[in-house]
């Protein structure tokens, strides 16, 4: 069977997106009445993108208008909020502490405990909501790193984090299951794998339990080689099957 996918278009914002969602002339991204998209566009491999107002949809061939169905209800569905202390529902920042020589950002700037608790500090200060914190860099050309010396470099910032700051959502950088294990215990709030669980094939498995959220990236090959010759058929569906 032929592959579509559904993409949300042509958006409205604030007042007017409320407007047209009580008008049923749009709907929601997200569960979101301040976002509302009126269109959508049928994309398949083989055939132009088609776009359509979703007053449109019911006049689309049976089956794919039972796939631009299931993938609206998807696309408009509420999401709950990360935590008690923050609203999803706006924009959220978070801010980026590497403890490693390497990084491309900050690497080498807050490895000592009193600097990186003063960046942590001064990230909160000025906006973010979320803190993520890693432990091994995953740059362009960067080596792995052994877990052992990843958590090393992470333990002392990482143990101390929920008895500093109680309130903020803590996100930890790492692909190794060990390191993951370790930061849950410490209440990390999220999982950053920026192999999308690819890395350790383990992982999935040992956190799956664990009340933690998970955010999955996606890259081909690792860190090392990644851009040695990255190729796609076609970028954005690609990505999206991957994910």
């Amino acid at each position: 069977m032929k592959k579509y996918y559904t993409r949300a278009c042509n958006f409205h914002y604030g007042t007017i997106a409320k407007n047209l969602i009580k008008k049923k002339l749009a709907l929601s991204l997200c569960g979101n009445k301040d976002i509302a998209f009126d269109s959508i566009e049928i994309l398949s491999r083989d055939k132009p993108t088609k776009r359509i107002n979703i007053k449109n949809i019911k006049k689309l061939p049976n089956q794919i208008k039972k796939i631009v169905l299931t993938d609206l209800k998807k696309i408009t569905s509420k999401r709950k909020n990360l935590n008690q202390y923050t609203n999803i529902s706006e924009p959220l920042i978070m801010g980026v502490l590497n403890l490693t020589p390497d990084s491309f950002s900050d690497g080498g700037l807050y490895n000592k405990s009193n600097k990186a608790f003063r960046h942590i500090e001064d990230m909160i200060s000025s906006g973010a909501d979320i803190i993520d914190i890693g432990g091994e860099s995953t740059r362009p050309g960067s080596k792995d790193v052994p877990h052992e010396i990843e958590w090393k470099r992470l333990e002392n910032v990482i143990s101390n984090f929920k008895k500093k700051f109680p309130k903020v959502f803590l996100s930890t950088d790492t692909r190794k299951s060990d390191v993951m294990l370790k930061t849950i215990k410490h209440k990390s709030d999220l999982i950053n794998d920026v192999s999308g669980f690819d890395y350790d094939s383990k992982a999935i498995e040992k956190i799956k339990n664990y009340d933690v959220w998970k955010v999955l990236h996606h890259m081909q090959g690792t860190p090392n080689n990644m851009q040695n010759n990255p190729t796609y058929k076609n970028v954005l569906l690609d990505i999206y099957d991957f994910f």
